[in-house]
C-alpha cells in the first residue's frame, strides 16, 4: 500500500509526540508499506520570523512570503525540521530520505497570482504544484527508505517557492496514486459550529462549509486540497489528530476512522 501522511499539530512538534509517531511510521515500512512522509514546520518558521524581527501574515490560511520569508522558509524547513524528522526515523532503525521540493526536481510550482482563481492579495514567492516527478521517491521505495519531503518547490524558473504543506501532500498522493492519504493535524478533524467532530465530509460539502464559516483558516486549503486528490484518483482521505495512541497504525491496518474521513460521495 502507497501512503502519504502529512505531519502537523502541537504533539509533532515536541520529541515524546514526534518519536511516537517515527516509531509508528518504521512500524508501517516495515510492513511492507511504500510511506511518504511531508511536513511543514509553520510554528518553528514563526518564531524563527520573530526572533528576527520579521512579522508573520497570513490570507487565508497561507502564508504570505516575501523574499526574506522564503529565505528563512528554506533554512528552518528543508534544514532543522526536515533533518530533525529524518534523525526520529533513523533512530527507529528506519532509513530515511529527507528532501524538499526543488530536489531532484521532485516538485515544479507555479506561483500563485491573485485574480479570478487565486488569493485576493499577492502572496509573494508562495507556490502550488504544478508538476509532480516521482522517480526519487520511487527509488527510496524500493531501496526501504521512507522518503522525508519539506514543502517547499522550485518554479520552472528555478525560483524557490513555499508550499501550502497539505497542497504538497495532495499532490504527491495524486502522483503516486496513493492509497491512503492521512493528514496529522491538532484539530483532529472538520468541526461544525457547535464544535461537533463531523465523521464524514462529502467533497460537495466543502465550499458550503467554506462559505458558512464552519471551515476557517488553514482548514479551507486542507479541504480544497482533499477535494482535488480525491477527484483524481487517491483512495482514501482521513484528517485526524497526531496524538491518538497507535493512530497511523489503527488507521492504517485496521481502516479506523480516527478523526474526519473526506469522501466523494456518501
Amino acid at each position: 500500500m502507497k501512503i502519504v501522511i502529512k505531519i502537523g499539530g502541537q504533539a509533532a512538534e515536541n520529541r515524546v509526540g514526534r518519536r511516537r509517531l517515527a516509531r509508528q511510521i518504521a512500524a508501517l515500512s516495515r510492513s511492507g508499506h511504500h510511506v511518504a512522509i511531508v511536513h511543514g514546520g509553520g510554528k518553528m518558521l514563526t518564531e524563527t520570523l520573530a526572533r528576527l524581527g520579521m512579522a508573520t501574515e497570513f490570507h487565508h490560511g497561507l502564508r504570505v512570503t516575501d523574499a526574506a520569508t522564503r529565505d528563512v522558509a528554506l533554512m528552518v524547513l528543508a534544514g532543522m525540521v526536515n533533518k530533525t524528522w529524518v534523525a526520529e526515523l533513523e533512530a527507529q532503525g528506519q532509513a530515511a530520505l529527507g528532501i524538499c521540493g526543488g530536489d531532484g526536481r521532485l516538485v515544479v510550482a507555479r506561483k500563485l497570482s491573485p485574480g479570478k482563481h487565486g488569493p485576493a492579495k499577492d502572496l509573494g514567492f508562495v507556490g502550488r504544484p504544478s508538476r509532480i516527478r516521482p522517480a526519487l521517491l520511487e527509488m527510496a521505495f524500493r531501496q526501504g527508505m521512507v522518503p522525508v519531503i519539506a514543502s517547499l518547490g522550485l518554479s520552472a524558473r528555478g525560483a524557490y517557492l513555499n508550499i501550502n504543506a497539505d497542497d504538497l501532500a495532495a499532490a504527491l498522493a495524486t502522483s503516486l496514486r496513493a492509497d491512503r492519504l492521512l493528514y496529522l493535524t491538532e484539530s483532529g478533524g472538520v468541526w461544525d459550529a457547535e464544535r461537533r467532530l463531523l465523521r464524514v465530509v462529502k467533497v460537495g460539502e466543502i465550499q458550503r462549509l467554506i462559505r458558512q464559516g464552519v471551515v476557517r483558516d488553514g482548514m479551507i486549503p486542507k479541504l480544497r486540497s482533499c477535494a482535488r486528490s480525491l477527484r483524481s484518483g487517491v483512495g482514501e482521505i482521513d484528517i485526524m489528530a497526531p496524538d491518538a495512541p497507535s493512530a497511523l497504525v489503527r488507521a492504517v491496518e485496521r481502516g479506523e476512522s480516527l478523526g474526519t474521513r473526506i469522501v466523494k460521495t456518501a
